[in-house]
């Protein structure tokens, strides 16, 4: 484990150029005209940032593009979070985004007094990043004194490429992994057959019009050839899928269509907010479609939101599980390719 925080300014003691009244790194967001963000505490510190959120659906702090945490895939991660809130047990929430592939969504209800909370959490393919943000989900006070982030595993800092792959600068020895294999698909040398037979004949030059041979496929159809006698390949072209759904979520949890995902090497979910209420959504996953498991946290979607909703582990049907507090409109698109 790495005994050094990842989160920039984690402590809230620099300031942000332009805006002494804010510290540097991080942003606003959520919230409406009546909730006020204030940055508390001594220059010298200890500092924090206090929301106060009257009304709305959400307002909490974000860490800013330019400062994120450079992460890569297959890591596992700790934050830790620190917060206070009036009144107690309101709803506050933690989400990492991590980069463009997914989020996690922790749900917390802390006390008056400052209480620390700590989420473990891992890095799926396709991340080079990691950002967090901290608020409050309900009316109320909530109060961030720091965020931390270090990273568990692996040990050692490694270097990644722009993709989030490991770079690797070269390699010491390397021992025999897998003995090359020469194929050809086509070839423009004859098979030589060798036929032996005591028998005394007279054989007429063969012609490829009236004499040759015949290969079949497992399907039963012949394999198709060239006038050269050469063997024609078609190659497989990528398979592209698609769907969407205008559904509409309610207080009791309802599911989209399931999807066979068996012949498909990559799909996600996107869904789309296009009420005016939080909806709760959670992706299941199932052996034969008819006993469902969740494959990873609920996440709420904010109104006028887009989230995307990639499965970490595999099973031959996958759907999506959404609810809210009243009738609310949503568009569902699944799309895969292989």
């Amino acid at each position: 484990m790495t005994d050094i925080n990842q989160v920039y300014n984690s402590h809230f003691l620099l300031w942000q150029e332009g805006n002494p009244d804010f510290p540097d790194g991080w942003a606003t967001v959520g919230g409406d005209k009546a909730t006020k963000w204030e940055w508390i505490g001594l220059p010298d510190g200890p500092r924090a940032i206090r929301i106060m959120h009257p009304s709305g659906p959400r307002a909490g702090i974000i860490l800013e593009n330019d400062v994120v945490v450079p992460a890569g895939e297959g890591q596992r991660w700790e934050f830790r979070v620190v917060l206070q809130a009036e009144p107690t047990e309101i709803l506050c929430y933690i989400r990492i985004y991590l980069g463009a592939v997914s989020q996690y969504l922790f749900t917390v209800r802390p006390g008056s007094e400052p209480e620390e909370y700590i989420r473990v959490f891992s890095t799926p393919t396709g991340v080079t990043g990691i950002r967090v943000e901290i608020g409050i989900l309900g009316e109320g006070v909530i109060t961030i004194h720091e965020i931390q982030g270090r990273r568990l595993y692996p040990r050692r800092e490694l270097r990644l490429d722009e993709k989030g792959q490991l770079y690797v600068r070269h390699i010491d020895s390397i021992g025999k992994i897998q003995a090359p294999v020469s194929v050809r698909l086509v070839s423009p040398i004859p098979i030589p057959v060798d036929v032996r037979t005591s028998t005394e004949t007279n054989l007429r030059d063969l012609t490829p019009t009236r004499d040759g041979i015949k290969i079949y496929g497992s399907n039963g159809n012949s394999i198709e050839s060239t006038l050269d006698g050469l063997i024609q390949v078609k190659m497989a072209g990528r398979k592209y899928v698609q769907s969407v759904e205008s559904v509409t979520s309610s207080n009791v949890a309802v599911a989209t269509i399931p999807k066979d995902v068996s012949e498909v090497s990559a799909y996600s979910y996107a869904v789309h907010n296009t009420g005016a209420e939080e909806v709760v959504v959670q992706l299941q996953i199932s052996p034969d479609g008819a006993i469902w498991t969740a494959d990873d946290l609920e996440c709420v979607i904010f109104p006028g939101n887009l989230a995307v909703f990639t499965p970490n582990r595999f099973l031959r049907y996958v759907r999506l599980i959404y609810r809210s507090q009243s009738p609310n409109s949503l568009i569902v698109w699944f799309q895969g390719q292989g």
